[in-house]
């Protein structure tokens, strides 16, 4: 599957570390799935370590109800509607067209994925059907054991550690992927994501 053929990659990528070379590797959409890729962290670590050299994991999360917002966009290529889009919300446990940042960063949000002991099939948001506060816990050793830098909606911050780390020179990032529609939302729209978020863990998560 993709995780397996990243993971390879990755392996591979990571062997014969020059004394002075930095190499970058971007993990997104299927390359992992945290919540048990955990293993896959571990080695690599030890692999570039063992080598005599540094390794550093990022991240930068989004404001959960910003990321939620954002992601409408695409509700009319989901097929969806504003009410069956964030409805999955009502519950920690629900499946839905779309991942949160905390069931993104925990599960990732396709269901290319399959164990026997997942309570109802192929993966995707909370394949164990476990709780709000067993989530945030989770995410929250992941990011502990595993990432050295970690910011919330704050790029010039996640820049300059990251600079500080490295010792790179800064070069300004050109601005691509953007969405230049207009999202549009009432006062009780925006409340019902809210709420849906705090159900879900999204906000203890990232405080």
């Amino acid at each position: 599957g993709c995780e397996s053929k990243f993971a390879n990659g990755m392996t591979h990528h990571i062997q014969n570390l020059g004394p002075n070379e930095w190499r970058i590797a971007h993990s997104h959409v299927t390359s992992t799935y945290l919540n048990e890729s955990e293993p896959l962290l571990t080695k690599w670590r030890n692999d570039v370590e063992s080598q005599g050299c540094q390794l550093i994991n990022t991240i930068m999360l989004r404001d959960p109800l910003n990321h939620a917002m954002s992601l409408h966009k695409i509700i009319k290529g989901k097929n969806s509607t504003k009410n069956e889009w964030a409805d999955y919300l009502s519950s920690p446990t629900g499946t839905g067209l779309w991942g949160t940042v905390l069931d993104f960063f925990l599960y990732n949000i396709h269901g290319n994925r399959y164990h026997d002991d997942y309570p109802f099939g192929p993966g995707g948001r909370n394949p164990f059907n476990v709780t709000k506060e067993e989530k945030v816990k989770r995410a929250m050793e992941l990011l502990h054991r595993h990432f050295d830098v970690v910011t919330v909606a704050d790029h010039a911050t996640f820049v300059s550690r990251v600079l500080k780390l490295t010792g790179w020179k800064h070069i300004d990032m050109p601005k691509t992927n953007v969405h230049k529609g207009v999202l549009e939302f009432t006062k009780k729209e925006v409340e019902f994501l809210q709420k849906g978020l705090e159900r879900n863990g999204d906000f203890d998560f990232v405080e």
